[in-house]
């Protein structure tokens, strides 16, 4: 067994980053959710040396999910992930080494994080169980989407608390001050829930209960806090200037005024349908992503959705630790010790109950707490059952699984014959970039296109972009486009035909093939 932290931390860390090297090194992920175009347009701009872009003369033609055009050209998303991507990309040329290092650095951080709760051994295991975790390996580690930052923060967040309760230091206090910059620069409101329930919990037990004299509580927690928070609420504001023009305008909230239509929380209205200037789009937003908020307008389906959502959440998470668990749940509940970790995840999951979607991220943030209740179960059932020869051989047949699982999805993955859109358009572009003359792709949705197979995705630079993708939008306005990149061999891409291939067109309609 590790008996150091620092060296269990290192161990779990490591553990995780050599086993999202050993899948990336079968095939590196393609893009094809909307996300990670928008997450990759993100990096790619701050590879560019910038904080955004500036809207193109013809941004109409490349308008897109998850993108903003105006008042600049940007990601909607705040810039945690597209930093990581970037940094991923500047360290080995490939941006999912970003999300194989952030998700190495997240199984660290929970790591780092029991141990403020737990004895070491327990703090090892709780890490082994993220490094380990076959759903967050498939989700975030092999994709472009995120949720390792999230869990970083909230970890550093949760693991910071009980140390600066125990022995105020400003090295917490500043690790704590960077979770929560780190949480306000990837999921701002799952970063307000964490941090005003941490900051309450800190200035209740420092400040009215007076666990240590003012001045070391000034000197040593809140002073080197404050200056971090400051300087990073600063970065992030700026950011937000850079993007939509004021400091307190997040990109996300331009891309709701301008494209949104299903709300973001499930006691807001319905809003007037905006003004969509591509089919696509527009069936994306009013009728795929409203799907959720829709089903939740009944008490039933309230109650159904936020159930099969906690299933799945409790799975991708924790699986079968989980469900072992469960039978020392009136004991933990019993348990003082655990109070704040019962209390602040019950008031996280109450807050989401609010938002319609449940994907896994969203609760990346909490998730460290509820792994503490987790091991701290699994500490219980151990300790609870010692008279039994079986006892001590309980989390490591655990560990045992969920190795067994990720060696099952490793062979799985190897085996696996890349398919699907992604593929294909990553088939498309080595076709297209084996030739030395830059491209523009008209693309074509037919009358039924799955708004969730996007196509119009570009780089920060689009001018100088070896690859252009635009859409349809009438022979005039397609004419000036072409002008425009005249430099550049024009194709038509039909999207839903049953073979994907490059048509060399002309414009005006109709398209004719040329030679």
């Amino acid at each position: 067994m590790v008996h150091s932290r620092a060296a269990a931390i290192g161990l779990v860390g490591t553990l995780s980053l050599l086993v999202g090297i050993l899948f990336v090194l079968v095939r590196i992920p393609q893009p094809g959710v909307h996300d990670e175009f928008s997450y990759l347009l993100a990096a790619d701009t701050f590879l560019e040396g910038r904080l955004t872009n500036p809207s193109h003369s013809f941004w109409q033609h490349f308008e897109t999910i998850h993108v903003i055009h105006e008042p600049t050209y940007s990601s909607k998303y705040q810039p945690g992930q597209g930093l990581l991507l970037a940094l991923g990309t500047r360290l080995t040329g490939y941006p999912i080494a970003g999300s194989v290092l952030g998700t190495a650095l997240a199984s660290a951080a929970v790591c780092w994080m029991l141990g403020g709760w737990l004895p070491n051994r327990w703090a090892l295991v709780g890490g082994l169980f993220v490094a380990l975790n076959h759903s967050i390996i498939l989700h975030w580690t092999l994709s472009y989407w995120g949720g390792a930052l999230p869990m970083i923060g909230g970890a550093l967040m949760f693991g910071a608390l009980p140390r600066l309760l125990r022995d105020p230091r400003a090295f917490e206090a500043v690790l704590l001050a960077g979770g929560a910059i780190i949480l306000a620069a990837t999921r701002p409101y799952e970063g307000f829930l964490v941090g005003i329930q941490v900051a309450i919990t800190l200035a209740w037990q420092l400040f009215f209960l007076q666990r240590f004299p003012l001045r070391i509580t000034l000197s040593k927690t809140v002073l080197p806090a404050a200056a971090v928070l400051a300087v990073g609420l600063a970065g992030v504001a700026n950011y937000n200037d850079a993007v939509t023009g004021s400091p307190f305008v997040l990109p996300y909230s331009v891309h709701g005024a301008t494209y949104g239509y299903s709300p973001l929380f499930l006691w807001q209205s319905i809003p007037a349908v905006p003004s969509y200037r591509h089919e696509a789009i527009r069936v994306y937003q009013t009728v795929w992503e409203i799907q959720d908020y829709l089903r939740q307008s009944t008490m039933a389906g309230f109650l159904g959705a936020k159930a099969e959502g906690f299933w799945n959440l409790g799975v991708f998470y924790l699986g079968l630790p989980l469900a072992v668990s469960l039978f020392t749940l009136p004991w933990l509940l019993k348990d003082r010790r655990l109070r704040y970790a019962w209390t602040g995840t019950m008031v996280f999951l109450l807050a989401e109950l609010a938002v319609p979607w449940m994907y896994p991220h969203y609760y990346a943030a909490i998730a460290p707490l509820l792994l503490l209740l987790v091991v701290e179960g699994l500490r219980y059932l151990r300790a609870g059952s010692r008279s039994y020869p079986w006892a001590d051989w309980t989390v490591p047949i655990l560990l045992g699984c969920q190795a067994t699982l990720l060696v099952f999805m490793y062979i799985q993955y190897s085996q696996w014959q890349p398919s699907g859109a992604r593929w294909e358009r990553a088939r498309l572009v080595d076709q297209l970039n084996a030739t030395p003359a830059k491209d523009l792709v008209f693309v074509r949705y037919s009358s039924g296109h799955d708004p969730n197979s996007e196509w119009v995705y570009n780089r920060a630079e689009i001018d100088t972009a070896e690859i252009v993708w635009a859409r349809e939008m009438g022979p005039e306005a397609d004419r000036r486009l072409v002008d425009y990149f005249s430099d550049r061999k024009v194709w038509l891409l039909e999207a839903d035909a049953p073979v994907l291939e490059l048509v060399p067109c002309q414009v005006p309609y109709p398209y004719a093939a040329t030679d």
